[in-house]
């Protein structure tokens, strides 16, 4: 880089550093600092530290300010030699400091008067003790990273090795390419996947489902130097996290060129099964799984033109993962033998209600629909649809066995194998131009590729999944004076997840199976999938497809300035969350499903046992229940975070460190390029047809509401439009959050710590998609609108009424009629932040070579988001019965002349459509709507916890880890009834009383360098040197389990 360009580049740092809102990112890196004494502890001013990586060879020199301390900051994880330096004192070289992830290390010095010529050497690691913050953490060092035994090398298994934690997600699901699964910890009070990870200090999550976060970038356990959990940190630098924070360093190239190579083979023989699969006798399936990779590094060398030793160094590591396994779907079930035509007499000897009845005998017996039985439980041939014979001769299995008496449970599928590719590779590389200005950059890359779920093993099932990841970092560290320190850093975060069809579906000609030609003509070539059909009950064939990429845009800036005793840090950060969705599947190209509704009796609302039978007596009937053609909108959504921090660590006095900051978020209203989205809800927008529907309610009006009072007003607001903002809502700019700890040293083997913080949540990209209604549209399967009578729609005639075309997507151009007769959902326009306030008090003990520390933790949630339906029947008309009430139940769903018939708009549901219509639908809020959903901030919750923990650094062969935590986790964030006034108070789904954990790595004691065997010949040596046993070990209390 020339020195323009470097000027350019600082320039630009530091106006950001004026100008813009600051907040700086969480830090991989690490910082020593102490302070220079005399022997009779003063300061010595003025005196030269040189600090020196001893595997690099790079070094910074500091002097010390008026109060004798120095700070070098931004420095890579690893083992470090310090030599202060003092005119009229002897040099002091300090050996073997070994400095972690995200650590500060404490190291004084005091010099002895002497010549300048004379050396004293001291070798000795970092303090163990935490004598600099209140907050609270767990640094995974790189030999246990490295050595620890985790099946599938993903490092953030080593997160459950911390207190505070507890795994809510799939334990089975724990290989790198599960992005959600992997990161699934709750920590100290916060719900799982809401906690931040870094990478090298940038941003390596992205979005998956609403409100949760992933694993964007999984790096190969051999690559990382070590990494560091933080369950309550209170430096407020520490933001865009309601949770906790992992950081995670990649190695960094040395001056000797080093590497790694690794193979991994696992089959059935050498892999534990699961405790459910042993309790029901189900053996472990056969499956293939390799795991290859390496890495290398050292300085960047070019025989003759360049030597970067002791500047510029490399690190590359690559991963691949084939693996081909079983996809465990049970035993599911598949209609028998007879069943498939129309047979259904196997079933009257189970239950007697297995009884079907003829939909085609339909007529009105007072407010009811009575139907005949079909003779003997059999549908004739010739009543049996042509699609659906056509579907069953050529694509539906048979079953593999009898299955129980119902015929359930006898599809014993063939090897249904998930096929899966993955490939990872990561590039770092380091510069140092000078002990000024230091750079790296990274690029870090991995795709995954499978296909799976082919239940039917033809085209009719099956689908196809793949992740991509793409990441990308630059860094640079300037390093202004002795007491003056910039940090600037761009990083780039791309995550793409997708899946579709089976490749063979897609193109599908659906007049092949006997679909009219107008069905197959509705959607253009490239979009025709299988159709889906849904029966309930018995293994389905359906797939929702997907193009979901996102990015992660992220920019900070830090200043680290040292005055007096203390330690100051202001900056910068900036984060832009992208995403962009194409969506595609075959509930594009129909959905049908079946069920009981047209076959039981002998009346329409006679119960029965189960749908099995029914839902495929329905199917071969060609008579579906409901069904659409969903015609879903493209987006293209975008939030971004801007914030400020001030954080000083103040050295009162050598035995307490006093911890101070305040920090200020501020994220942006979701909003979409081009304003595809519903905003709001306007509570009292006129609706045409509000009075030709009050005037046909007060013919008929229902005594618990009078006609005048009969409320038809209300309807959806869009962005962009009618002077709307294009922010989906209004967003708070008071989210200021206070943080304070100390570390008081009430020995020299002793300290106690606490802390408290404010923590915010987020709201915007992060939080869910943005809201389509109008823009994306379902065309419904309409078959009857006199509760089976007559049929006005089959499979053989599906949307005969858009013979011409599907509903029309008509954006937010019916303003507030959209979707009337339909549910609907809004933003909250004046949603609240949810945040957590965090608090901790630990007491830590250094003993014979071991930390030990106790702690407690709590924290409050607020301001908690919650669903919440504003359209539910009123409190006052539910019953308060203990048991069943069916008299107050028929009462509520007794059909009255419908006020809607013919006003209501084709896409709305049939039960607007028809001319009877549910008391209990008139008794809404909103009766021309269904379900009307939005969010709202009543939501809070509580944690407390004992936090354990005994730990021994690697020493005398051997290094051990212990955690235990006690606690309890309560939420208040679900309504027992839509219309109650709170949340109901209950135990957190993500409550795990009891968690323990241990770890360790013991080497055996035989061979070279160690305590026997050390000098025995070189063949023997060979076969007993470097032999070692590690482990890890992890219990916790199981999920919570609700009742009622």
């Amino acid at each position: 880089m020339t020195p323009r360009l470097i000027k350019i580049f600082l320039m630009t740092a530091a106006l950001l550093l004026c100008c813009a809102t600051a907040l700086v990112a969480q830090e991989s890196r690490g910082t020593i600092t102490g302070r220079v004494l005399d022997t009779n502890q003063a300061a010595v001013p003025g005196a030269t530290v040189k600090i020196t990586n001893v595997a690099m060879g790079t070094s910074n020199t500091i002097t010390t300010n008026a109060a004798g301390l120095y700070q070098a900051t931004y420095l890579l994880p690893g083992t470090y030699r310090i030599q202060p330096e003092a005119k009229g004192f002897k040099k002091s070289v300090r050996d073997g400091v070994r400095l972690q992830v995200n650590d500060t290390v404490e190291i004084d010095v005091a010099l002895e008067i002497g010549d300048v010529g004379e050396t004293v050497t001291v070798s000795a690691d970092a303090p163990a003790l935490e004598t600099s913050s209140g907050s609270l953490g767990t640094v995974v060092d790189a030999r246990r990273v490295a050595e620890l035994p985790i099946p599938h090398g993903e490092p953030f298994k080593l997160i459950g090795l911390a207190g505070g934690v507890s795994y809510t997600r799939d334990p089975r699901l724990d290989r790198p390419f599960e992005p959600t699964h992997i990161v699934g910890y709750s920590m100290n009070g916060t719900v799982a996947n809401r906690s931040d990870i870094t990478i090298d200090g940038v941003p390596s999550t992205s979005t998956a489902n609403a409100n949760e976060v992933i694993a964007s970038f999984v790096p190969p356990q051999d690559l990382i130097q070590e990494f560091k959990v933080q369950t309550a940190t209170f430096d407020a630098s520490f933001g865009n996290t309601e949770g906790g924070v992992t950081n995670l360093s990649i190695k960094s190239g040395q001056n000797a060129f080093h590497g790694t190579a690794y193979w991994t083979k696992l089959t059935p023989g050498t892999f534990a099964n699961d405790f459910f699969a042993n309790r029901s006798n189900t053996p472990l399936p056969d499956f293939s799984y390799r795991r290859v990779g390496g890495t290398v590094g050292g300085p960047v060398w070019i025989p003759k033109l360049y030597n970067g030793r002791n500047k510029t160094f490399f690190m590359y590591g690559v991963e691949q993962i084939p693996e081909s396994r079983p996809r465990n779907n049970g035993t599911p079930t598949i209609p028998s033998e007879k069943m498939r035509s129309g047979d259904f007499s196997e079933l009257l000897p189970v239950n007697a209600g297995y009884q079907l009845y003829n939909p085609f005998t339909a007529r009105v017996e007072g407010t009811r629909v009575r139907r005949d039985p079909f003779v003997g439980n059999i549908i004739p041939a010739n009543l049996i649809n042509p699609i659906a014979r056509k579907f069953v001769d050529g694509f539906l299995p048979k079953p593999t066995s009898t299955g129980a008496a119902d015929g359930t449970g006898n599809f014993a599928q063939p090897a249904l194998l998930e096929n899966i590719k993955y490939l990872s590779n990561t590039i770092r590389i380091d510069h140092m131009l000078n002990e000024k200005h230091r750079f790296f950059g990274r690029g870090s890359w991995y795709n995954r590729d499978s296909d799976y779920n082919n239940y039917y093993n033809n085209i009719a099932t099956g689908d196809v999944f793949l992740f991509k990841s793409r990441q990308g970092a630059f860094d640079h560290v300037w390093t202004i004076n002795s007491t003056m320190v910039v940090n600037s850093r761009y990083g780039y975060n791309r995550f793409i997840r997708g899946n579709d069809s089976n490749p063979g579906s897609r193109g599908f000609d659906s007049t092949t199976l006997g679909f009219p030609t107008y069905f197959k003509n509705f959607l253009s070539e490239d979009a025709r999938r299988f159709p889906r059909f849904d029966i309930s009950g018995y293994q389905g064939n359906g797939v929702a497809g997907e193009l979901r990429p996102t990015d992660t845009h992220a920019f900070n800036s830090t200043m680290n300035h040292v005055v007096s005793k203390h330690s100051l840090k202001y900056g910068l950060e900036f984060r832009s969350y992208r995403e962009n969705s194409k969506f595609f599947g075959n509930n594009q190209t129909g959905q049908f499903n079946f069920d009981s509704t047209w076959v039981r009796g002998p009346l329409d609302n006679t119960a029965v046992p189960t749908q099995l039978g029914f839902s495929f007596a329905s199917f071969l009937l060609g008579l579906p229940s409901s069904g659409s053609i969903n015609q879903p909108a493209d987006y293209a959504e975008q939030s971004m975070t801007w914030g400020v921090f001030l954080q000083d660590d103040w050295k009162f006095n050598q035995r307490l460190t006093i911890n101070v900051g305040l920090r200020w978020e501020y994220e942006n209203a979701l909003t979409e390029r081009y304003n595809k989205s519903v905003s709001g809800f306007d509570f009292a927008a006129a609706q045409p047809i509000e009075a030709a529907a009050r005037t046909a309610y007060a013919r008929n009006p229902t005594p618990e509401v009078a006609a005048a009072a009969f409320n038809v007003r209300g309807g959806l607001t869009f962005a962009g439009v009618n002077g709307n903002s294009r922010g989906l809502y209004a967003t708070p700019k008071r989210n200021f959050m206070p943080r304070a700890g100390f570390a008081y040293k009430l020995t020299d083997n002793m300290v106690v710590r606490g802390g408290y913080g404010i923590f915010f949540g987020f709201l915007g990209q992060r939080r869910g998609d943005v809201n389509q209604i109008g823009f994306s549209t379902n065309t419904p399967f309409t078959p009857s609108l006199n509760n089976g009578v007559t049929f006005l729609e089959t499979l053989s005639n599906p949307f005969a009424a858009f013979q011409t075309g599907l509903n029309a997507v008509r954006g937010a151009a019916d303003g507030a009629q959209t979707f009337l007769g339909q549910g609907i959902s809004f933003y909250n326009q004046q949603p609240l932040s949810p945040y957590h306030q965090r608090w901790e008090l630990s007491l830590q003990r250094e003993f014979k070579g071991w930390v030990a520390e106790a702690a407690y933790v709590g924290n409050r949630g607020t301001h908690i988001e919650t669903g919440r339906n504003i359209n539910a029947l009123p409190l006052k008309f539910l019953s308060t019965a203990t048991t069943r009430d069916d008299t107050q139940n028929n009462y509520l769903g007794a059909l009255l002349p419908n006020p809607f018939v013919g006003l209501m708009p084709a896409n709305a549901g049939a039960g607007f459509r028809a001319a009877t219509i549910a008391r209990s639908q008139l008794l809404l809020p909103f009766p021309q709507f269904g379900a009307i959903n939005t969010t709202t901030n009543e939501g809070y919750s509580w944690f407390h916890s004992l936090q354990t923990s005994m730990n021994r650094r690697f020493s005398k062969g051997y290094t051990l880890g212990f955690n235990y935590t006690w606690s309890k986790f309560m939420e208040a964030v679900e309504f027992l009834n839509a219309a109650d006034p709170a949340p109901a108070e209950t135990i957190s789904g993500s409550d795990r009383p009891h968690r323990f954990s241990a770890s360790g790595i013991l080497e055996i004691p035989f061979g070279k360098g160690r305590k026997w065997g050390a000098s025995v010949n070189k063949a023997l040596s060979l076969g007993i040197s470097g032999w070692q046993v590690s482990g890890i070990y992890q219990f916790q209390s199981g999920a919570p389990i609700g009742f009622g």
